[in-house]
Order: C-alpha cells, then structure tokens, then sequence
C-alpha cells in the first residue's frame, strides 16, 4: 500500500535541513569515518533503531518518498538522534555525488519487487544499480539484501551472482536475530502476517 501524501512533509523537510541533506547542498555534510547507505529507508524504523545501536556509525536514509522521508526525518529529531540522515531523492541521482569506494555498507530492506517484467530494470537489485553499489563501497565493504517477495529474491540472487560481489550467504528463512540488523515497519508487519523473510549477504573482495 502507497503511503498517503502528508503535506507537512515538505516544509518539516525543509526546516530541518540538518537532518535533511539536500542534494544541491551535498558537498557541504560532513561524512564520518564509517558510512552506512540505507536506500529505499521507508518511514525510518530501520534506520532509527541502528543509529541507536550503533552510534559510532553514520547512518544516511535514501527516500524518494517525499512523505516517507518526511516521516522519517521527525523520527530522527524526536529521538534526537545525532548519527542518522536523510535524503528526499531518487538514489541515482546520488551516485554520482559519491567518490568511489566510499561507503562502508549498503543496506537494502524490502524494496519495491516491480513485478511487471517490463519494470524489472526499477529493481534496486538490477545491474544498473549493482554496478554503482560496487563503485560507491570500500573494499572489504558489505552489502545486505532483505525481501519478503521471493520472485525478486530470485532475481537477485540471480543478478548478484553475476556481479563482481561475493556472496557470502544464502538465506532463504532469515530468523531476524543477526546483530548488525534492526526490523523495519515492513518486516515487523510481514513477520506479524508469518511471512517468510529472505536474505543475502554480499561483500566487496
């Protein structure tokens, strides 16, 4: 289900722009030493709950959802969370604002599936957008996929393996407990339901 558009949105985004990075002001935020990219970062559960968890990592939200980012942003300054960001744009035009090898991490969760074959090049797991993952992240560098749809799983796998990433692990029944992890609205949804959750894990070699 779409998420309603919430005019507040736009002018909270706006006012609090130091949780808001802009893009036309993008080479002015200050990267730490440790970058996690979360793209596709929904209403900010996610993102929230592992900046909190790991305070000494710089957590940056992607959302094009302008509503979403929204949400997203409050959450942050309500919990008065100092490591987490966000930024109300399409991630590719993101990519080229980034250096190369960069980013210690991306984190994917529950993305949209586009299951219409004519729109499987949307997918975040598409090779267009494999191929600017592995630019942007630092060698030794992780990537983690979650998904509740087991066709775009599918095609994931399939597109990963193809990629210069090695995979590290397949997992087709994710329990939730792995450390460097916190659950989305999503997920927390899906797993209320009994849905199974699926997940890879990747690296830069």
């Amino acid at each position: 289900m779409r998420t309603k558009f919430k005019p507040w949105t736009i002018p909270y985004l706006q006012q609090h722009n130091d949780i808001a990075i802009s893009i036309d002001n993008f080479d002015d935020f200050v990267f730490k030493d440790c970058i996690y990219l979360e793209i596709g970062c929904g209403k900010g559960d996610f993102i929230c709950q592992m900046a909190l968890k790991f305070p000494d990592i710089q957590f940056i939200g992607v959302e094009k959802n302008i509503t979403c980012a929204g949400i997203s942003a409050k959450k942050i300054v309500d919990q008065k969370i100092k490591n987490a960001f966000i930024i109300a744009e399409d991630v590719e035009k993101l990519f080229p604002l980034l250096k190369k090898e960069s980013i210690d991490g991306i984190l994917l969760n529950f993305s949209d599936p586009w299951p219409k074959k004519r729109h499987t090049k949307r997918r975040l797991t598409d090779t267009r957008f494999i191929d600017n993952y592995y630019s942007i992240i630092k060698k030794g560098g992780i990537l983690n996929f979650k998904t509740d749809n087991r066709d775009l799983f599918d095609f994931s796998v399939k597109t990963f393996s193809k990629s210069k990433f090695s995979v590290l692990k397949i997992d087709e029944n994710y329990s939730g407990d792995d450390y460097f992890d916190a659950k989305s609205e999503y997920e927390t949804n899906f797993r209320n339901q009994g849905l199974i959750i699926y997940k890879l894990y990747l690296k830069k070699e």
